[in-house]
């Protein structure tokens, strides 16, 4: 009997201690220190016109600095703010400049910032970990070639792994910043995130209450998850990227949320993007296909600026 009793305890422990292991993984992976003390510089200002004023910031962040373009409105005096997340291998260039080969695409993006400036929009640019100016952290590689279904390498889905937790920190922590510059904790914060962004808004919206409303642009909600049924990799190699895809999470998603999506993606098909959004908690969502790929005709910026418009008040 006594037996027994060790081997339920034994059970009992080894059981508690996977939660417990768990539960750290999911509900502190992306969590930061936000008591720390980290310097900004202004390295850049620029007045565009009369109420528009241009600020390229460097924030220590998570674990580097953090390069990100401002834009400060002073068209209202209502202090609501979009973050502006560019896709996998791109940068926050893409949303200020239209460039090739995606040239309708880019002019899309650039006219979303154009727009919601427009409109009276505080805005935020970063570049994503490995990205842009922040290259040189990876050595130049392209971050592209990271994820599990390109690698195939269980040290670059390390680094992935890196690249989305330390990216959603870094935005937190910018946020800190925009309301301490502000010395106001009472902030409308909303995302739209193409691709890689918008599975970085979906999970940051997951992670910080203070987003107000998100908009996914063709976001890969399973995505690494779906590529690891192909490797024979370690348990927790495998976890560690369950743990980063917006699907694992989809059931806490309680931020209004638009997902805008492509009929042909092949990085998310439309039983994965089915899959998510019946799992999703919040009533205020909407979920709209266009027939198109990864790359979304014209129109998506129209119904994108049209939902962080129905949940803020410029």
């Amino acid at each position: 009997m006594k037996k027994r009793i060790n081997h339920a305890l034994v059970l009992f422990v080894i059981f508690g201690s996977l939660l417990e292991a768990l539960g750290q993984t999911t509900t502190h992976l992306f969590d930061y220190d936000s008591s720390t003390e980290r310097a900004a510089s202004v390295v850049q200002r620029l007045e565009i016109d009369s109420v528009t004023t241009f600020e390229k910031v460097v924030l220590d962040g998570f674990d580097s600095k953090i390069p990100f373009y401002h834009y400060i409105n002073k068209r209202t005096n209502k202090n609501n703010y979009v973050i502006l997340l560019h896709g996998l291998g791109d940068s926050k260039e893409d949303w200020i400049y239209p460039s090739e080969p995606y040239l309708d695409w880019s002019k899309n993006t650039t006219a979303i910032k154009d727009s919601l400036v427009s409109l009276g929009y505080n805005i935020i640019i970063p570049d994503v970990k490995f990205h842009g100016e922040r290259s040189y952290e990876l050595g130049f590689r392209p971050p592209e070639d990271l994820p599990p279904g390109f690698s195939k390498n269980e040290e670059d889905s390390i680094i992935f792994e890196t690249l989305v937790t330390s990216t959603v920190k870094d935005l937190r922590i910018i946020m800190d910043y925009i309301q301490n510059s502000n010395n106001n904790s009472d902030l409308s914060f909303n995302v739209i995130g193409y691709s890689l962004g918008g599975n970085l808004a979906i999970l940051l919206s997951i992670f910080d209450n203070r987003i107000t409303s998100i908009v996914g642009c063709v976001p890969p909600v399973n995505l690494p998850a779906r590529d690891l049924e192909m490797l024979d990799w370690p348990e927790k190699i495998k976890q560690a990227q369950m743990n980063i895809t917006p699907m694992t999470h989809a059931k806490n998603q309680k931020t209004p949320t638009l997902l805008l999506m492509g009929k042909k993606d092949f990085f998310a098909n439309e039983s994965e993007v089915s899959g998510f959004f019946e799992k999703v908690s919040t009533e205020e969502k909407k979920l709209k296909y266009f027939d198109a790929g990864h790359i979304l005709p014209n129109t998506y910026k129209v119904d994108a600026i049209e939902w962080i418009t129905q949940h803020n008040n410029p």
